[in-house]
């Protein structure tokens, strides 16, 4: 993946290297990884849909014909 980043961002992407010790690479992936894990942490996983009950298709019908009817 190719990351753009203007002269300012190389510059402290550079500077937080150098403080970290760690390559310019890692930098960044260790700041996306902590951006997607922020991002689980906001978003709540989603819960089951509730069960549904269906009608009879015998009910069904008798419901669109009074419809129908009506």
């Amino acid at each position: 993946m190719n990351v753009d980043l203007n002269y300012d961002q190389v510059a402290q992407i550079e500077l937080i290297s150098i403080h970290t010790g760690k390559p310019c690479a890692q930098v960044l992936v260790d700041a996306a990884q902590f951006l997607l894990n922020c991002d689980a942490d906001y978003y709540p996983p989603s819960r089951p849909a509730p069960t549904q009950k269906f009608i009879p298709e015998e009910e069904l019908a008798a419901r669109f014909e009074r419809l129908l009817h009506h």
